[in-house]
């Protein structure tokens, strides 16, 4: 498929698995601090509000705002300075640079659960990074699965599955062919992007534990990489466009 040769499309699997290796070590080495499953914090948040998790009750509120204003940050320079995909990109990698520096120095890890102060800084910068990606992919890169939120990727996912299995023809006339390649498009542009994820943490998890939070040096040189590609990827999208 031509989806499969896109390279924005490999853009996106490769920022799905930045996204998952910096989850997964950030939760391993942030003391169950999540950067892009922000609705973990939620969850452990309120096990810590009636005494059942740890005492970073206040880090995993106060990172919700940060998040948040990394995507209005993001969304403002997108539309209103109308910012080229490149230089969010590259923002977003400065970002993780000084996440990558700040918990190497710090090791938030290494503190005791009383003093959060660390915890904070170092998690707030990892947050801010991946509200940056949320918020680019959405601006910049609607048509390709989203890359920090697997939630609602494994629902279409499965929807997608059990229409081309035959599973819901119980339910309804049977798909046309044209549905049926809609289909599988979906099935490739959502199934990559949960399996770019998921080789992300399985990396960060075993990197992390191994090497702690030093192992983010090396989603650090993937995103630089990618902040380079992208400048010419779209440098070239842009002169076919004008050649047009």
């Amino acid at each position: 498929m031509k989806l499969l040769l896109n390279e924005q499309f490999i853009v996106g699997v490769l920022f799905s698995w930045v996204a998952g290796f910096v989850d997964a070590a950030s939760f391993l080495g942030l003391n169950g601090l999540f950067t892009s499953h922000i609705t973990g914090n939620l969850v452990i948040a309120a096990t810590e509000i009636i005494g059942v998790g740890g005492q970073a009750l206040w880090v995993r509120l106060a990172v919700i705002p940060v998040f948040m204003f990394a995507v209005i940050l993001t969304t403002v320079l997108a539309r209103r300075h109308q910012l080229k995909l490149s230089h969010l990109i590259s923002m977003e990698t400065l970002v993780l640079l000084l996440f990558t520096i700040t918990a190497i120095i710090l090791a938030p890890a290494h503190h005791k659960s009383a003093n959060n102060l660390p915890l904070f800084l170092t998690g707030s910068l990892g947050v801010f990074s991946m509200g940056m990606q949320n918020a680019l992919m959405r601006e910049s890169l609607g048509h390709i699965a989203p890359t920090t939120a697997m939630t609602n990727n494994l629902t279409q996912f499965t929807m997608d599955l059990a229409l081309i299995s035959g599973l819901q023809d119980t339910l309804r006339p049977r798909a046309s062919c044209q549905d049926l390649d809609a289909c599988r498009t979906r099935l490739i542009k959502f199934g990559s992007a949960l399996l770019g994820f998921s080789v992300g943490a399985i990396f960060g998890g075993v990197l992390t534990a191994k090497l702690g939070l030093s192992s983010l040096c090396l989603p650090l040189v993937l995103m630089l990489w990618l902040s380079l590609k992208a400048e010419l990827i779209f440098r070239h999208t842009d002169m076919n466009a004008g050649l047009k």
